[in-house]
């Protein structure tokens, strides 16, 4: 179920389902008489029944997946609240409740606090959502193909971000890149071991995702090298944002070589004929590749493997023109 604290949250519900389920109708079975057969409108049944199984139904669904917090509690509330007025209306269809005015007004009562609570809740929701579909969009763009995913960092892999930067080129719109590489990530590894290299991965795929605007994307192009691509940039733009990210980089006790790229007529070999944007894309990363490639030789020699993960080292900019 994930968490300790989730799994007693589900049993807790659980619980007391199984407790109003079962006290209820034994409560009214000893206060008041039950229907004749002829009497019951098997039809209200099974319509409340239905009502009733799919709100507990929803109702796990929220407690088993959704994190804890103020909006989860809301939707507990109110679904179970829900709940409660459904199957307090199906047993009004079994016992002769007239006769006991307190149930009467409690039958009532449940189910219309409970729908606004839970719209409460669902409003929150929403706002939570599109946060969250803020955040997701840095590092998907809202193409979700999962075998383009990559497992660790929850980050759009290489052959995800040659299409995004494939359909970039096809708008024939202004656009950066900016690729980084953590500088002896190997070495980490060894001194640290491959659970920590996989934590700073993952950490820097968040801080990354959280730390570009809305329009922007982050991908892990391969090992410890991620890419981004920025839309609508410019050069002063794409240069600041790249020496903040290779700044930002030291706060996780590494270093980085950063290169960027604003895309132009004389980055890519020129031609008679118009290149195909797949093939453009293809060349650009190439490039890219390269320069990061040259950059790495440069940089080696001035930064130890102690040194790149354990403090900040001054290190150039390389750009792409």
């Amino acid at each position: 179920m994930g968490t300790p604290a989730k799994s007693l949250r589900l049993a807790s519900v659980y619980g007391l389902s199984l407790l109003i389920i079962f006290i209820v109708p034994l409560f009214l079975w000893q206060s008041t008489t039950a229907k004749t057969v002829a009497a019951v409108d098997w039809f209200d049944i099974v319509t409340e029944g239905a009502l009733f199984i799919l709100g507990m139904c929803w109702l796990m669904v929220i407690v088993s997946v959704r994190p804890a917090g103020r909006v989860t509690n809301l939707l507990i509330a109110g679904l179970s609240s829900y709940c409660l007025g459904c199957y307090l209306d199906l047993l009004d269809e079994i016992f002769i409740v007239k006769t006991i005015p307190v149930y009467n007004w409690f039958e009532k009562m449940p189910t219309p606090v409970g729908l606004l609570v839970l719209t409460c809740g669902l409003w929150l929701w929403r706002d939570e959502q599109t946060v969250v579909n803020r955040q997701l969009q840095t590092r998907e763009q809202f193409y979700r193909e999962h075998q383009l995913t990559d497992g660790l960092t929850l980050l759009n892999d290489a052959k995800a971000f040659e299409h995004h930067l494939i359909k970039q080129l096809s708008q024939n719109q202004a656009f950066g890149l900016i690729m980084l590489d953590i500088d002896n990530f190997h070495q980490y590894n060894q001194n640290q071991g491959l659970e920590e290299g996989d934590r700073l991965l993952s950490q820097l795929a968040l801080w990354l995702s959280s730390t570009l605007r809305n329009q922007d994307l982050v991908c892990r192009y391969a090992g410890d090298r991620f890419i981004i691509l920025l839309r609508g940039a410019i050069p002063a733009l794409v240069s600041v944002m790249a020496e903040q990210i290779q700044q930002g980089v030291s706060a996780f006790g590494c270093s980085a070589s950063v290169v960027w790229a604003l895309p132009s007529p004389k980055v890519l070999p020129l031609q008679t004929h118009k290149t195909p944007a797949k093939e453009e894309a293809a060349t650009l990363l190439q490039l890219l590749n390269q320069k990061m490639s040259q950059q790495k030789e440069i940089r080696s020699p001035a930064v130890t493997p102690a040194q790149a993960c354990n403090t900040q080292n001054p290190s150039t900019l390389s750009e792409l023109n």
